[in-house]
């Protein structure tokens, strides 16, 4: 037990060390609708709140009335972590850093904020840790603690981008803990709440051992629970209902027709569905939420910090299934190459350092880059059926 905890320190050290001295700009929409809940009493207008502002005002200027695009279990949450931490920010300097970010470089206070606004995300991430320990057993205990301590692409999710997705990579994973302890009811619930950030949770629910009719009514229920008091919202119902990085999963497609295609993404998940209907127990029940995760980075062109949301399922994979190591490996590869492709602000820039790969990472070894994600991801489903 002495080396686990060695490694929880390392790991938390590891985490803290990197909180105050990387920001993304990304850092400043979920925390905008934070503090306008928190601080303006926005609770129920917070996705209508910069369209009403005059149009001269910064808000409307800076960012248009599209920028508050994400679910409300978001806001909320950030609105939460504001009060209870903001008594600690230095005066002003979030205002500032969302209104302003450009005059924040420099500002001696800008670490100690950094650090304070990711610090939630530590929390979440001890939680994961020890959903990690009650599926894998004790006798794996070490060995999850090792790769949750160097549990990278969630790392550079939570940690240098600053972003929420840690929230979707917890409740999906409680689910699978749920399921796997025969409780898919309360599976089904914790999807709905990682839908209350990002909608894609949702998708995932029909693969949850039991009567499956019965989860979908259960999740949609509580996704609804969660969205329905902004349903009335223009700006809500206009930009963040159905968020234009939704449309991202149907991007592949298959023509058919002058006019009609199949949508890749699509044909894989439903094919899915049917194996688990007919052979439930050709896969464990953290694969059958492993696996549309996994279609989903073979056709999908994610956003970086999307990554996260897998990278428990891969520790778990790493230590159940030893054969997948260096299919694992061959994925964070290639998704360490996805993310240098982007823009500098999603890499180098992070640091502030002015530097670039696009010029090797171009759309044609991207491809190829990409086919070696897909082509490792079906593998990864193709070794979980190998009994």
């Amino acid at each position: 037990m002495k080396k686990i905890w060695l490694i929880i320190i390392f790991g938390i050290i590891l985490r803290l060390g990197l909180m105050p001295f990387t920001i993304h700009p990304d850092i400043r929409g979920h925390y905008l609708g934070g503090l306008l809940i928190a601080k303006e009493g926005q609770f129920l207008g917070v996705y209508d709140y910069i369209s009403r502002l005059p149009r001269e005002h910064i808000l409307a200027k800076l960012y248009g009335d599209n920028f508050l695009v994400y679910s409300p279990l978001t806001y909320w949450s950030h609105a939460l972590f504001i009060n209870i931490l903001s008594p600690l920010y230095p005066p002003g300097l979030l205002e500032k850093l969302i209104t302003h970010m450009d005059q924040t470089a420099k500002d001696p206070g800008l670490p100690w904020l950094l650090f304070l606004l990711k610090f939630p995300y530590l929390l979440l991430d001890l939680v994961i840790l020890k959903l990690l320990w009650h599926i894998l057993g004790s006798k794996h205990r070490q060995a999850a603690t090792l790769l949750w301590a160097l549990n990278l692409p969630l790392i550079y999710s939570a940690y240098l981008m600053g972003q929420f997705d840690i929230f979707i990579v917890l409740f999906m994973l409680l689910a699978a803990w749920l399921a796997g302890i025969n409780r898919p009811s309360l599976a089904a619930v914790a999807l709905a709440l990682s839908a209350g950030f990002k909608p894609f949770g949702l998708i995932l629910v029909p693969f949850l051992p039991g009567n499956k009719i019965k989860n979908i009514l259960i999740a949609a229920v509580s996704y609804l629970a969660i969205i329905a008091i902004y349903l009335p919202s223009p700006g809500y119902r206009m930009y963040a209902l159905l968020a234009q990085q939704s449309d991202k999963i149907w991007y592949a497609k298959i023509m058919v027709s002058g006019s009609q295609y199949l949508p890749v993404f699509l044909v894989g998940v439903v094919l899915l569905f049917w194996w688990s209907y007919i052979r439930p127990k050709a896969l464990p029940v953290w694969g059958w939420l492993a696996t549309p995760l996994l279609i989903f980075y073979s056709v999908v062109h994610y956003h970086p910090q999307w990554f996260a949301w897998i990278s428990p399922f891969l520790i778990i994979f790493w230590i159940l299934k030893p054969q997948s190591r260096l299919l694992v490996l061959t994925m964070f590869v290639a998704h360490l190459a996805v993310v240098f492709s982007f823009e500098p602000s999603l890499n180098f820039g992070l640091f502030g350092l002015p530097y670039s790969l696009n010029r090797w990472l171009n759309d044609t070894n991207m491809s190829l880059i990409r086919g070696v994600l897909a082509g490792t991801s079906l593998g990864l489903i193709s070794l979980l059926a190998k009994k």
